[in-house]
């Protein structure tokens, strides 16, 4: 039986306040021991999600500080504005005195007859059609928990596949031992930086300034298509959105970010 992301992350509510805690441990980083951005913003959205009583509609979280495991961060919920249909809140993240990750979201729900999706699923090889993207690190991380598949130009942290340069890539994704809820989809957004290499042709690597995720119709799904787009790069930094389908082709959530970029001195062409 699948975990939520909740037990995956294995986050700690000790006292009946609106206080959590999540333990930063090697599963939770995205190598050299530091956090990965994704799960910081899976954890405010558990601990937005329940300390409002209510699904998370949109979430961001801005990263001010790396963080180191072993570790645990105390999340501080804040609830401004309570309503009967939406709760608006933030989240801050604290290792000690310092504050580590910042995340502002609201959650709700509202009976409505409107409803449309005006963007498209793109066309994709299945999965099982797709080369798995081997990414080497050392140790335990959150890599080992997400499985990758690649459908459209490379991978721009190893260079796997050839790039397209027009800045689109799909990466098929699935977390196998997670449901693929609000928390799991902000995990596998995380991987959006990866078109950074897809675009340029070269290998590029980046730090994540902040995560935003905006949820769609969610529902069971085995695989997650991430439909990439970079959309600028300038001035050592970049812009960059992922749309999120279900692998029945329904829209998920889509999800953006701003990066500082990195591109090696000796510019490396993908293979």
């Amino acid at each position: 039986m699948k975990q939520s992301s909740s037990e995956f992350l294995s986050i700690a509510h000790p006292v009946d306040t609106l206080r959590w805690q999540l333990p930063v441990t090697p599963t939770q980083t995205g190598g050299r021991g530091s956090l990965f951005g994704g799960v910081g913003l899976a954890a405010g959205i558990v601990a937005l999600e329940q300390a409002a009583g209510k699904p998370v509609v949109w979430a961001t979280g801005q990263y001010l500080a790396l963080t180191q495991q072993p570790v645990t961060i105390d999340l501080e919920v804040l609830l401004p504005a309570v309503g009967r249909s939406v709760t608006q809140g933030r989240v801050v993240g604290h290792v000690g005195e310092q504050e580590i990750i910042t995340i502002l979201g609201a959650a709700g729900q509202r009976p409505s007859d409107a409803e449309g999706c005006w963007v498209r699923c793109p066309k994709a090889p299945v999965p099982e059609d797709c080369p798995e993207i081997v990414r080497p690190h050392e140790g335990v991380t959150i890599h080992d928990e997400v499985e990758l598949r690649l459908a459209r130009g490379s991978f721009g942290f190893t260079g796997f596949g050839t790039p397209t340069r027009d800045g689109h890539s799909l990466l098929w994704a699935r977390m196998p031992r997670v449901e693929h809820d609000a928390g799991a989809l902000a995990i596998i957004a995380d991987y959006m930086p990866a078109a950074l290499g897809n675009a340029l042709g070269t290998l590029a690597y980046s730090t994540s300034l902040d995560n935003t995720i905006r949820f769609g119709q969610l529902q069971p799904t085995e695989w997650v298509l991430c439909d990439n787009y970079v959309e600028y790069l300038g001035n050592g930094f970049g812009h960059g959105t992922v749309h999120l389908w279900s692998d029945a082709g329904v829209l998920l959530a889509t999800a953006s970010q701003s990066m500082i970029v990195r591109v090696p001195e000796t510019p490396v062409s993908p293979s």
